[in-house]
């Protein structure tokens, strides 16, 4: 009786078939909730520019759009043990970014019609001298509240304000990246944001 020869299997899988499956959002967000940073930095990378493109469809400016951003991954690491998702993590995202826009127009067409009533109400012969002061003393809170940034955020936004330098030059200017000079600019942007509106109110 002949035995039937059967062609050897290899050890080990030919290199072109083993691939690492990439974690899913969802997954890494699990791994978020338990304090894993390097999760956190997974999802920046990969969602930051499509975010990004998402809230500048809806503010039409593309460094508010990244503010926004920056806020929601902000809260997103702040809150990250009391975030629960019902549908799935790049879900809520979106949505967390839409509001965050929403919000921001919301706002936007508040100050728009308070202005309009306020300039109604001020007589012609005085508006002129009414918001040179109004710019004179909002411009005098800006530039304290830089003065009390840190020195490497300070220094950051000065460059971006003063030097008009895009990210990119600044990183390689102070040797450090570009994602640090990002960062620094929201925090920087988030802060006078804050300072302002605490003053004005």
């Amino acid at each position: 009786m002949t035995s039937l020869l059967l062609p050897s299997l290899p050890e080990t899988p030919p290199q072109h078939y083993v691939r690492s499956q990439p974690e899913s959002l969802d997954d890494l967000f699990t791994l978020v909730i338990n304090d894993d940073y390097s999760a956190f930095e997974k999802i920046f990378k990969r969602t930051y520019k499509s975010l990004c493109t998402f809230s500048n469809g809806m503010v039409k400016k593309h460094e508010l759009s990244e503010e926004i951003v920056d806020d929601v991954f902000c809260s997103l690491w702040k809150n990250r043990k009391k975030i629960h998702i019902t549908t799935s993590f790049h879900a809520y995202l979106l949505a967390a970014v839409r509001n965050k826009s929403f919000d921001w127009l919301r706002k936007m067409k508040h100050e728009k019609r308070t202005l309009l009533e306020n300039a109604a109400a001020v007589p012609c012969g005085q508006s002129i001298a009414h918001e040179t002061l109004i710019y004179e003393e909002l411009h005098e809170q800006i530039e304290m509240a830089i003065q009390e940034l840190p020195k490497q955020c300070r220094t950051i936004f000065l460059m971006s304000r003063d030097q008009d330098l895009k990210y990119k030059e600044i990183a390689q200017i102070l040797n450090i990246s570009i994602k640090t000079v990002d960062t620094q600019m929201g925090r920087a942007l988030k802060y006078l944001r804050k300072t302002i509106d605490r003053k004005q109110f």
